[in-house]
């Protein structure tokens, strides 16, 4: 697959060991979750171009399990997840920063990015709450939900 290719979400990938070929939107959550970076390869495979990260460090992901509890949308311990950029890292240049993260399964991920939720954090550090805000066909009122962490406390 090109990177114009993989850049603009239209064409398919072939992959050794699968008789059918992947879409782009495939293959960019099979790059998400198993956190490649990009790079451009030249004619002779030298590397011309390595993308910025996309990775939250270790000490960031502890930070963000510390303030989410594991994945902020459905409570999966923290192993489970990984750091999902909320100004999405390739769709709106988001940086790698904890201010704009949170932890989120595959699942959750998937869901995130398919079906169109948006999510915001309210407040700084481990007491910051998440919320996530559905997509119009699931409330058409887009009625925050309190992440994880915050529905437990307000429920306490």
């Amino acid at each position: 697959m090109s990177l114009e290719e993989l850049e603009t979400g239209v064409g398919a990938a072939s992959v050794d060991g699968l008789d059918t070929p992947l879409p782009a939107a495939a293959v960019r959550r099979l790059a998400a979750d198993t956190q490649v970076i990009p790079c451009v390869l030249g004619g002779d495979s030298d590397i011309l171009d390595w993308g910025r990260t996309r990775l939250y460090t270790p000490a960031q992901k502890l930070a963000l399990a510390e303030r989410d509890g594991g994945c902020a949308m459905c409570g999966a311990p923290p192993a489970w997840t990984h750091g999902h950029h909320i100004r999405w890292w390739n769709r709106d240049a988001g940086p790698t920063d904890l201010d704009n993260g949170c932890l989120l399964c595959t699942g959750c991920h998937h869901r995130i990015h398919n079906d169109g939720w948006d999510i915001r954090v309210e407040g700084t550090g481990i007491t910051a709450n998440v919320w996530f805000i559905p997509p119009p066909w699931i409330d058409p009122a887009r009625t925050p939900r309190p992440g994880r962490t915050h529905r437990y406390v307000l429920s306490a």
